[in-house]
């Protein structure tokens, strides 16, 4: 297992940390993920061998919001 912090943007609300989690939580591969409103991060635990951190950026953005991986 790999994990992986985003910074994002757009979240608004509790209901936006759990559409977050919810999303990247039905991808392949992802077995935890944690997202905070207040703090505009997002925590992943996921299989590296099953997905890329780029898909999962993609899924939040496509959910709409913003991701970038933390550095």
């Amino acid at each position: 297992m790999a994990t992986l912090d985003l910074k994002t943007g757009g979240m608004h609300c509790s209901s936006c940390s759990m559409l977050i989690e919810m999303t990247v939580g039905d991808l392949a591969g992802v077995s935890h993920v944690k997202a905070d409103y207040a703090k505009g991060t997002a925590h992943v635990e996921f299989d590296p061998s099953a997905i890329a951190p780029e898909e999962i950026v993609t899924a939040i953005v496509d959910a709409g919001y913003t991701a970038e991986i933390a550095a």
